[in-house]
């Protein structure tokens, strides 16, 4: 069953609630257009105008009303739950894809979100895009860095991520200074709903490289930990854990999926979808 939240909870949760994450900042962002600044924009993707086109000629749109995650029995699951057991929550590094906020949109308009990202221009072609559409009055947008969350400690409900996490900056050290801002900001008990990417078969994807004369992608230099490792190792409880798709890379991608093309190797990303619980100390 909905945990049913009325106006007057939020009130005395959060004080206003058009304003339910804002009073949750540790420090006073810069507003302009609708979007609360906080710096680090270094520490996300770089985009330009190449991609603001791609997202203006219809990418956003396809973004938005995709229910690609709700006809996925895992990812449906794990958006129900985040809607039947949080009255609101943070997507971490949203990107182009707005994260896991478009599908949690479709099932309940009215869910207060915040979409947040470290790169600026992404999160403004959103709110352009968006605009005044009625469907998004409680989606508020922030752009800051996963290492620098600028939330007060123990304050936040819960967080999701749609593979943002898994694009962090910086490799093992990045995910582990990511995560401990998630653990210091959640509230005792609070819910990480996640579905990251992890690479299969990494010897095999080193012999490739080997073969091409290529030197491997940093992210391949260094030693490979699970998620679920990662998650135990910052102090989270795994609540649940399922396998949500498989990709194979494809001859077209890049350099790599070429070579796997070409010498008949089976190389890619398997997306696992995770609920986990901060865990009182």
């Amino acid at each position: 069953m909905k945990k049913i939240v009325t106006e007057e909870a939020m009130l005395r949760e959060y004080g206003n609630p058009k304003s339910v994450f804002v009073n949750l900042f540790n420090r006073e962002p810069k507003q302009e257009h609708g979007i609360y600044y906080f710096g680090n924009e270094d520490d996300g993707d770089f985009f330009d105008e190449s991609d603001v086109q791609i997202w203006r000629n219809g990418s956003l749109k396809n973004h938005w009303h995709s229910r690609a995650l709700l006809e996925n029995k895992i990812s449906y699951h794990l958006v129900n739950e985040i809607i039947k057991n949080s009255s609101c929550v943070v997507d971490l590094a949203c990107g182009p894809g707005m994260g896991l906020i478009p599908s949690i949109k479709q099932i309940d308009a009215a869910f207060p979100c915040m979409a947040s990202d470290a790169n600026t221009l992404v999160l403004e072609e959103w709110k352009r895009y968006l605009g005044a559409d009625e469907e998004v009055k409680k989606l508020d947008f922030a752009a800051f860095s996963v290492f620098d969350i600028p939330f007060q400690n123990n304050s936040i409900q819960a967080y999701s991520s749609y593979i943002g996490l898994s694009n962090t900056r910086h490799g093992n050290d990045g995910y582990k200074k990511a995560l401990s801002e998630i653990y210091r900001t959640l509230v005792e008990g609070g819910m990480f709903y996640a579905i990251e990417s992890e690479w299969n078969d990494i010897p095999a994807i080193l012999d490739l490289f080997d073969k091409i004369g290529m030197q491997p992608w940093q992210i391949f230099e260094e030693k490979q930990i699970s998620w679920h490792d990662r998650f135990i190792e910052c102090g989270f409880e795994i609540v649940y854990e399922r396998p949500q798709e498989y990709r194979s890379l494809r001859k077209e991608d890049n350099e790599l999926g070429e070579a796997a093309f070409r010498y008949g190797v089976n190389i890619g990303l398997s997306f696992n979808a995770y609920i986990v619980k901060k865990r009182g100390i």
